[in-house]
């Protein structure tokens, strides 16, 4: 009997297809997926409300390999940064343009049934933020543990999210969710 390894209908599975064909997937859709949604206020008034996908880049896949081999020491996802490069994310990203700020996230919670959601916020509190016209949004591990909130980035970079610019000021607050789809 011949057991063929033949792969068909490789439409449907575009990563599956490449690793039978001794293939690397380096698809931006094999990865998990992302949104970011967030509020913004001035003085008190809801200014906008932004929903938009991310893109989980390159640097941020040997963190996934660890938290599924069981390492967890630093491999998780604890900060957001907020910076002003307005270049269009791509799968090599590995930090954010400066001037940027970083603090850790506020909270996370997961659905069980494969994605989790981290909620942050920048407040009239940071005062480290103001003055940054923010273009790009990035979720972080904090491996080296660097103290937050900061100037300082984090590393690596999880995702990244390019917005339109927001110049931030002292009686400005964003407030948001980063989700994660596995």
């Amino acid at each position: 009997m011949k057991v063929s390894t033949e792969v068909k209908n490789t439409k449907r599975l575009p990563a599956f297809a490449a690793m039978t064909r001794g293939g690397n997937v380096s698809r931006s859709d094999a990865r998990p997926r992302g949104i970011v949604r967030f509020e913004i206020v001035e003085r008190g008034r809801l200014i906008a409300t932004i929903e938009e996908h991310n893109l989980f880049v390159n640097a941020g896949l040997p963190a996934l390999a660890a938290l599924m081999g069981g390492d967890t020491s630093g491999e998780f996802a604890s900060a957001v940064g907020f910076g002003s490069g307005s270049a269009t994310p791509t799968l090599t990203d590995s930090g954010l343009t400066a001037p940027s700020y970083y603090k850790s996230l506020d909270s996370h919670s997961e659905d069980g049934a494969g994605s989790v959601t981290f909620t942050w916020s920048l407040g009239t509190g940071d005062t480290g933020a103001v003055g940054i016209t923010i273009q790009e949004l990035g979720l972080f591990a904090n491996k080296t543990t660097v103290v937050l909130p900061g100037a300082t980035q984090p590393t690596p970079i999880l995702a990244r999210k390019t917005i339109n610019p927001i110049m931030f000021t002292s009686s400005m607050s964003l407030t948001g969710v980063w989700t994660l789809t596995f």
